[in-house]
């Protein structure tokens, strides 16, 4: 249902392990170069599929993001970061601090369009089903749109689900490994960028 609407997912094969994904170069190998784990389950009978081990679920953001400026009611308050009065020694949002100001020093190209679209990423892991349960890891990567105004970027609906790790083990010092996708999809978007109608400006 959510294809059409460019809110799809797509299933990357990981190490269970957590040493490598099996994706663009590697997406036709077996097994792990590092700890030589199957990619697959053992066959259970004759002419079954070949059902991974462990399948990461990641979001593509880039449409997410362009939807931001297809909206009327978002796309006016995707420049309010360069807009908003800042109140002296007050930080009510990331645009007031200082890191938000060395960033724009350094990168004044990209600083220059107010349009260009500033994100922070957060994630931890818990156990969804509670501590008497089996042990059971669930990392969801959420993306905040810090264009927004602070009493909008922490909303819900523009907290951006990027990927979800499933467990049963967490994924502990290789989470690096697991963001390689959408690491790679923002090293995209800042070297060759993304053309976006913007709806007010027209």
């Amino acid at each position: 249902m959510m294809k059409p609407l460019g809110l799809g997912y797509q299933k990357i094969g990981i190490c269970p392990n957590f040493y490598m994904l099996y994706n663009l170069e590697n997406v036709e190998m077996t097994e792990c170069m590092t700890c030589g784990h199957s990619r697959y389950k053992p066959r259970t009978g004759r002419g079954k599929i070949l059902v991974a081990y462990k399948k990461l679920k990641y979001f593509p953001i880039t449409s997410r993001l362009q939807r931001l400026f297809m909206s009327l009611r978002t796309t006016e308050h995707m420049t309010w970061h360069q807009s908003h009065d800042a109140v002296d020694e007050v930080i009510v949002h990331p645009s007031n601090g200082k890191a938000w100001k060395h960033f724009n020093s350094v990168h004044p190209y990209f600083s220059a369009e107010s349009r260009n679209v500033r994100l922070g990423l957060c994630t931890d892991g818990f156990n969804p089903f509670g501590l008497f349960a089996a042990p059971y890891s669930y990392w969801p990567v959420i993306l905040t749109v810090y264009n927004l105004p602070s009493g909008m970027c922490m909303r819900p609906e523009f907290m951006f689900l990027s990927m979800v790790i499933l467990g049963p083990s967490s994924p502990v010092q290789n989470i690096d490994v697991c963001l390689r996708p959408l690491i790679d999809e923002l090293v995209q978007l800042w070297s060759s960028r993304a053309l976006t109608y913007d709806i007010s400006r027209k």
